[in-house]
């Protein structure tokens, strides 16, 4: 979009500009640079405080340009929105297999692992791998649990979700518009402790626990995201009737992934344009100081050239007209004049400013050095 000069630096001073970003569809970084390169002064930090309590600095004026028109380039600096994915619920309900129907490939391969697998001492069949998904059960609920991943499983194009295989990770992974998001099913348990006392030594004691898994069953799914993450049997409703649910949150969770992915780079490139500005402002007084201190440097010549050529001038009103001086005298008298003369650095500084002095405003051109 467009808009002039003048428009935006009233509206800058007029707004802060986080909300006059938002009004005009582009980002805070945008923004910054579109003031920037069109020389638009902006607020310093703590100017919206200060204008609050009345104690705001004057504001200074439009510097003069060239060019009329701002270009805000809305589409390069834009936040980018996480497109929102619409979910079939019909799909959903209708994608839940038959019994006897054959399960679909990752919930098959993991009922598969699952019932080869050897409970452990405490009752638990695990599996997880990049082939399966990560499953910590008891005998008693393993087909079901894996009726569970298979309604989820079909449900999943409904909500533009699939299933991928992580090598890496070595974990099965739901992937939803680019978003990935760890998948796991464990049914609750509870767990008591029995104590045994050394009947020889009283103080030595050892502890076993005995687990006791309720058929409850909980699916769990993680990423870098706050929302809901798990859905379990509840005294209303079983898991099997959430898979709309799960399946919706699946496609949530991916688009606050990204979202937050988002954000995170916006905050990123805000640091990074407040780090360039600071920079900036750094080499500015960098800058202002090596002027100030040429400018110092020409300033003492000048007084000296002034002083040395005050006294050599002194001298020679000391000297009576008729009186004659011998040769080394004279040329001694014509050294200083000359030397007084070569210390003066307002011709040369004179014929620099006329030549002309080019630079940008931040970098406070000082030109070429007259007195070292």
């Amino acid at each position: 979009m467009q808009i002039s000069r003048r428009d935006l630096y009233i509206r800058v001073w007029s707004t802060p500009m986080s909300k006059l970003a938002r009004e005009l569809d582009i980002s805070d970084v945008g923004l910054a640079k579109a003031c920037r390169r069109h020389n638009i002064p902006r607020p310093p930090r703590g100017y919206w405080a200060k204008l609050a309590a009345g104690k705001a600095p004057p504001k200074p004026a439009l510097p003069s340009s060239k060019i009329d028109n701002v270009e805000l380039d809305a589409a390069r600096y834009r936040i980018a929105e996480t497109p929102k994915v619409e979910i079939d619920r019909a799909s959903i309900k209708a994608a839940q297999a038959a019994q006897g129907e054959a399960l679909a490939g990752v919930a098959a391969a993991t009922f598969e692992r699952l019932t080869n697998a050897k409970p452990s001492a405490d009752g638990f069949v695990t599996c997880g791998s990049s082939r399966v998904i990560a499953c910590s059960l008891s005998s008693a609920t393993l087909e079901r649990a894996c009726r569970i991943l298979d309604a989820i499983e079909r449900a999943m194009p409904a909500a533009g979700a699939r299933l991928a295989h992580n090598q890496e990770a070595k974990r099965v992974e739901v992937v939803v518009g680019g978003e990935r998001l760890g998948i796991s099913l464990a049914e609750n348990y509870t767990r008591t402790e029995s104590v045994e006392v050394d009947p020889k030594y009283s103080w030595m004691k050892s502890r076993t626990f005995t687990y006791h898994f309720t058929g409850e069953l909980r699916l769990t799914i993680t990423g870098d995201f706050s929302g809901r993450k798990s859905w379990a049997d509840g005294k209303r409703s079983r898991l099997e009737e959430k898979v709309e649910s799960i399946v919706a949150g699946l496609a949530s969770g991916a688009q606050a992934i990204a979202q937050l992915r988002a954000e995170r780079e916006e905050q990123r490139r805000r640091w990074a344009e407040a780090a360039r500005e600071a920079e900036i402002a750094r080499e500015r007084q960098r800058r202002l100081r090596n002027f100030s201190e040429q400018l110092h440097k020409e300033a003492a010549a000048w007084h000296r050239y002034c002083e040395v050529k005050a006294y050599v001038e002194h001298l020679q009103s000391q000297i009576n007209a008729g009186e004659a001086l011998p040769e080394q005298s004279r040329e001694w008298l014509r050294l200083a004049t000359h030397l007084a003369r070569l210390t003066d650095p307002t011709k040369e500084r004179l014929e620099a400013l006329q030549a002309g002095i080019s630079g940008y405003d931040y970098d406070l051109p000082f030109g070429r050095t007259i007195v070292s």
